[in-house]
């Protein structure tokens, strides 16, 4: 049997990095390598197994049919090494500080519940939660991973899904007493709308109408990239808001905003970690992630 060395697992590494990422440029981010070093690596494994792993071009890059079969191989080994790096660290306890940034709202709840399980499964891990509803950046902040809610904008980042949000359209009663309340997407257009800078178009709303996606043109005199920040104008009745339901469960609990159009469901978006990639395989990381998905089916 053909002992497995650093060299190869470091190619196998490499070439998995390379296929998920789309490019050797995207993987040399991903795994914080040169771009040289990504081309010797896979260069090094295709010369040892003696076989083409990638078609490559100037522009593109495809799996050969042998390398499709040994990506599904790497895939299951360098599975199985993690697996092994995190119960031996398991079995002696998880021990040093762990990191983690998320967004005020939603750490305040989910997260701050979720790491005090997680202190109670692992006394000697020292948590620092840092909440923001700004973007930080992991490697320059330190931190070992972040929780994002909506679209990814680093694709260096390795990213895991926790859950999904629906998107909810609110407003306070004091505003629906002024304006009245929309019974169609459609009337938005003439009523106040508070506009989250966060969605890939905040001047149009998403609604599935009759099975068909519609975009909803909006307008108002409140622009944010933070959800807390134009519930603020919303619960003042200042106009009608729409927003992930995991930053809502106090404001409906307690009548400050109430659900409209709620026959028009509009789209969900993803609530994800992210990592840098040399946080990728930190056994803490990886049980601190397991707990706070619990959390997000609870």
């Amino acid at each position: 049997m053909e002992t497995i060395g650093m060299d190869k697992i470091d190619g196998m590494r490499t070439f998995v990095a390379a296929v998920e990422a789309g490019s050797f440029a995207a993987a040399s981010e991903r795994l914080g390598i040169s771009g040289k070093l990504v081309s010797k690596y896979i260069a090094t494994l295709e010369a040892d197994l003696r076989m083409n792993l990638l078609h490559r071009t100037t522009r593109s890059m495809s799996l050969t049919h042998d390398g499709r079969i040994y990506l599904e191989g790497c895939r299951r080994v360098l599975n199985e090494l993690d697996l092994l790096d995190m119960s031996l660290e398991a079995s002696s306890g998880l021990k040093g500080t762990l990191r983690v940034a998320a967004p005020l709202t939603f750490g305040e709840t989910v997260v701050a519940t979720a790491i005090l399980e997680f202190m109670d499964l692992h006394p000697e891990v020292t948590v620092e939660l840092e909440l923001s509803d700004e973007y930080v950046d992991l490697a320059e902040d330190g931190f070992d991973l972040a929780v994002r809610i909506g679209t990814l904008k680093d694709s260096s980042l390795v990213a895991r899904k926790l859950g999904e949000a629906r998107l909810l359209v609110v407003a306070a009663p004091s505003y629906i007493e002024r304006h009245g309340a929309p019974a169609h997407p459609d009337e938005l257009s003439s009523h106040i709308c508070i506009r989250d800078a966060n969605n890939p178009d905040p001047n149009r709303w998403p609604f599935l109408i009759e099975g068909k996606q519609i975009q909803v043109s909006v307008t108002g005199p409140f622009l944010s990239n933070s959800p807390p920040a134009c519930l603020i104008p919303a619960r003042a009745g200042k106009g009608i808001f729409i927003c992930p339901d995991v930053f809502l469960a106090d404001d409906l609990a307690q009548g400050r905003l109430v659900q409209l159009l709620a026959g028009f469901p509009s789209r969900m978006i993803a609530i994800q970690t992210v990592q840098l990639p040399s946080a990728f395989r930190k056994p803490k990381v990886a049980a601190f992630i397991n707990v706070l998905r619990k959390h997000m089916k609870t």
